[in-house]
This record gives structure tokens, C-alpha cells and sequence, in this order.
């Protein structure tokens, strides 16, 4: 009997607090340790992950390009940096607007350049609808309507009274979402040697993708693209000219 209550006294023996403290400074030390290793791994990870996800990105949109410039017909256009409308402007070598004759007969201007709110005109002057705002940073593409001269030339940005733009259509590739916070540029470019009217069969695309920083600012590199071949079904001429004049619509 003395020995069983011997044995329970023994059993309910507990830590110290000495040994208790040391026992936290250790399993502290270690955790610490642990955490050290492991913060830079799931950085890193979780970068990799972010890369992978613009790649994708990337991608869809290389793709989307591709399936464009095979629909483009007549001639193709691109506009310098720093135009905003292609009202009454020349061409160029290199720039972020693409435009060309799709093979329905309508002037596409592909660009990731945004544009405000725009009517949408079916059967001259009718306004159907409103198309909403699209923000910079996204891939979007506009119809418009070629006069039935023969001299390639549609009404761009027609404006009523109210002064608000008009376009045959206007829509965008992908929606809002997909983009993750990534900003998209996109720099068109004519193969060397393809002089004002001369034929090509191809032109080159830098496609990247950037972060977005909380102010909306444009941020650092995230994925890059360059030199990107978009191939045309049919030779097509290339254009410097004025294509696009601006008219006066019914409100």
C-alpha cells in the first residue's frame, strides 16, 4: 500500500518553472530558425507562382492577337506613340495602335489604350446602346464603319452634340478579372524594309504585363514578350495615310 501511494506521488511530478522557461527559449530558437529558412522559400514561391500566372496571361493574349491579324484584310495601319485619336492621323513604323480592314468589311483598331464611354450606331445614326468605359491596361479592339467610296476611309469617334465618341462596336478580349492587377502594353511594329505601300505578310508585337500599384500608377516588369510574330492570311498594304475623319452625328 505504501508503495502504490508512493508511485501516484511520483507521477503527479511536474516541470519546473525553470526547466518550463527553458524549454520556451529553446522551442523559440528553433521556430525562429524555422522561420528564417522558410520566409525567403515562400517568397520566392509565391513569386514564381505570380510569374506562372502572367505567363498564362501572357499567353492567352498572344493568342487572341494572332486570331485577330488573321481576320485583318485591305491594308494595316499602325499609329506612333502618343496618338490618342486616330482622327485625321498619319501613321507609323512602330506604336501601340493596330488597325487594319477585317474581312467583314469593318475598320478594327485593336489597342490597349482604353477609351471612354462610347454610343454604339447601327444603320447610320441610330444609337443602340452605350458601350461602358474601358481603363487602360486592357486589350480591346473598336469597329467602325467604311464609307462605300472605295478610298478606305471611316468615320472615327463620331460625335453628337453631347460630345460623346460612337463606334460600330466596341468590346474587350478579356474581362477586368483576368488581367489579376497587371497592367497590359502592347508595341506593334512593321518588319524592316516594309515601306509606305508596300506588301507584308506579317508585323512584330512586344507584349508585357506590369503590377499595378495601389494608386493605380503603373508598377515594376512582371512578364515580357518581344519580337512576337502575328502572321496575316492574306499579303496585306501597308498604309501610312489618313484613314479615319471625324464627323458630326444626330444626338
Amino acid at each position: 500500500m505504501k508503495k502504490f501511494r508512493r508511485h501516484r506521488i511520483e507521477s503527479r511530478a511536474g516541470t519546473t518553472l525553470v526547466e518550463t522557461v527553458v524549454s520556451m527559449l529553446v522551442f523559440g530558437i528553433v521556430m525562429t530558425m524555422v522561420v528564417g529558412i522558410l520566409s525567403p522559400a515562400a517568397k520566392l514561391f509565391l513569386r514564381m507562382e505570380r510569374l506562372q500566372r502572367a505567363q498564362v496571361i501572357m499567353d492567352n493574349i498572344i493568342w487572341e492577337l494572332s486570331a485577330m491579324a488573321e481576320d485583318a484584310s485591305g491594308y494595316v495601319k499602325i499609329y506612333p506613340s502618343g496618338t490618342t485619336e486616330t482622327a485625321y492621323a498619319v501613321g507609323g513604323q512602330s506604336g501601340p495602335i493596330l488597325e487594319f480592314i477585317g474581312r467583314e468589311g469593318y475598320a478594327t483598331v485593336i489597342s490597349a489604350q482604353g477609351c471612354g464611354g462610347t454610343k454604339i450606331i447601327v444603320g447610320g445614326n441610330e444609337q443602340l446602346a452605350q458601350a461602358d468605359p474601358i481603363k487602360p491596361g486592357r486589350l480591346l479592339t473598336r469597329y467602325y464603319y467604311v464609307k462605300s467610296t472605295g478610298e478606305g476611309e471611316y468615320e472615327y469617334q463620331c460625335k453628337n452634340d453631347a460630345g460623346e465618341p460612337a463606334a460600330r462596336a466596341v468590346t474587350k478580349a478579356f474581362g477586368d478579372g483576368y488581367y489579376m492587377g497587371n497592367y497590359l502594353k502592347i508595341e506593334f511594329s512593321f518588319p524592316p524594309g516594309v515601306a509606305d505601300g508596300g506588301k507584308v505578310t506579317s508585323l512584330n508585337a512586344d507584349v508585357s504585363l506590369y503590377e499595378t500599384n495601389s494608386d493605380g500608377s503603373i508598377g515594376r516588369l512582371v512578364a515580357q514578350e518581344e519580337e512576337v510574330a502575328l502572321y496575316f492570311r492574306y499579303a496585306l498594304v501597308r498604309e501610312n495615310g489618313i484613314t479615319a475623319k471625324a464627323v458630326l452625328t444626330s444626338p
